[in-house]
């Protein structure tokens, strides 16, 4: 492109007015004192008049050569930041890290608003992400741009599996897809969410171990696979699955604080320190880990550490019950009873099913002298290891017989009597997806929506009366 300076014209190239300088002696040997009053000559006049348009030419090209130069500029810097937009998605995908692909394909989406393509993939990763109504609405949008599809049909189908809605799509798709499909991970990826919502362990197994055989690199299928042995308490195959996942992905926060919490739960306050370390040198405000590394502190005898980790905690609101409870039990360690009492009576308030926290509470009351206290909450936490003891073992029978009624409605009861509605609520579901006599079940869930004031009671209420 040609400079603007260099077809700008200089006084010396289009004189824009007669020479004023005194007329030069002539013939005449000396100059007229008196004014000029001759006119200006013609050849003077004719090259001011045509230098004028040449001149607002130029000038014109010039602004025009301006316009075009920052209009590309800004054409070319928004095709930069659309292309950037879709590559960083598929870049963020690569690392399975769906939060920031999502973003990043919602700015694509604002630039390039009727691509199909992208509406498909931003419908996908919300599914993935479990944004279940944004998926749906990204796909109906997709649909109209690009119309129905195989792949679309394919991405419905998912996204009613993954929501623990099985019917038969979940065989079918079993039956349809093969190891080869270009699809194959993502569809056991939903079915195993699908069968993790259904307290379908074997299932979820089943679809981890074909997931592994497609893609052996991916550290989900190691992670979820470690955490179903470790809900059938199974440490050493949960360890082994979780160290599989940090091999593939170093990174993964899920992975690191998965293996890292299976070592607190097996007293290693050691192994567990180094992941929850790691995890804080990267985000200082990671609740969990703060948590998890105070339990540390704690288990290896320095309770006065924990101290700083809990308060990081504690300064939020609402704040955790876990928390509640560890800050109590390092007030026990520190030898104040008192002020333990304090901490768990707000850590069994907000986790009535805790049964760690409520045997906490007791110690400080006996550490006061308050025995009768003590010895009244004594049977409610002998029926409390009970249940959460049935519970376990409930998982496991599950696990061997899925389409077993009894056992998940059973699951359920136990769950509402430890003070875990939503997960009762889920258990009961999930019975009336299975074999057997509904009834009783239909009359827990009524109870339960009755006492909670939600219409869903009524439904209930006629089934459980229904021959």
């Amino acid at each position: 492109m040609t400079h603007v300076s260099s077809i700008v014209p200089t006084p010396a190239d289009a004189p824009l007015t007669p020479d004023p300088s005194p007329l030069s002696t002539g013939a005449r040997g000396e100059s007229d004192p008196s004014p000029s009053t001759e006119a200006p000559s013609s050849n003077s006049s004719s090259s001011t008049t045509k230098s004028s348009p040449r001149r607002r030419l130029i000038w014109a090209l010039a602004a025009l050569s301006v316009v075009v130069f920052v209009a590309g500029g800004i054409w070319y810097w928004q095709a930069y930041r659309v292309r950037d937009s879709w590559l960083q998605a598929e870049a963020a995908l690569n690392r399975h890290d769906l939060s920031s692909a999502a973003a990043h394909l919602n700015r694509y989406l604002e630039q390039q608003p009727r691509d199909a393509a992208a509406w498909f993939l931003a419908g996908r990763t919300a599914r993935r992400l479990g944004r279940h109504s944004e998926a749906e609405d990204y796909l109906k949008r997709c649909q109209e741009l690009g119309g129905v599809t195989d792949a679309t049909r394919l991405e419905w189908d998912l996204l009613r599996v993954q929501q623990g809605d099985l019917g038969d799509v979940h065989m079918r798709l079993r039956r349809t897809i093969a190891p080869d499909h270009p699809d194959a991970a993502l569809v056991l990826e939903a079915l195993a969410r699908g069968y993790l919502k259904c307290d379908r362990l074997r299932d979820v197994m089943e679809a981890c171990d074909l997931w592994v055989a497609c893609q052996p690199d991916h550290p989900w299928p190691w992670l979820w696979r470690g955490g179903v042995y470790e809900r059938l308490g199974n440490f050493h195959e949960a360890l082994s699955d979780y160290r599989k996942a940090l091999e593939h992905a170093p990174e993964d926060r899920d992975a690191l604080l998965a293996l890292a919490m299976l070592f607190v739960r097996a007293r290693q306050p050691g192994p567990a320190s180094e992941h929850l370390e790691h995890l804080l040198e990267r985000n200082p405000d990671d609740d969990e880990a703060l948590l998890g590394l105070a339990a540390c502190r704690i288990e290896e005898g320095r309770p006065k550490d924990a101290v700083p980790l809990l308060e990081r905690v504690l300064a939020k609101d609402p704040a955790p019950a876990r928390g509640l409870f560890l800050r109590g039990k390092s007030a026990l360690e520190l030898r104040d009873p008192a002020g333990a009492e304090r901490w768990l009576v707000r850590a069994v308030r907000e986790a009535p099913d805790d049964a760690e926290a409520l045997y906490q509470l007791i110690l400080a009351l006996r550490a006061q002298g308050k025995e009768t206290e003590a010895d009244r909450l004594a049977p409610r936490l002998e029926a409390l290891r009970k249940d959460v003891a049935r519970l376990d073992e409930l998982v496991r029978i599950v696990a061997r017989n899925p389409d077993d009624a009894g056992p998940r409605h059973e699951a359920g009861v136990v769950a509402f009597r430890l003070g875990r509605p939503d997960e009762g609520v889920r258990w009961l579901q999930s019975a009336l997806g299975a074999r057997g006599d509904h009834r009783a079940t239909h009359a827990v869930l009524a109870e339960h929506f009755l006492r909670m004031g939600d219409p869903r009671a009524d439904y209930h209420q006629r089934l459980a009366q229904t021959p």
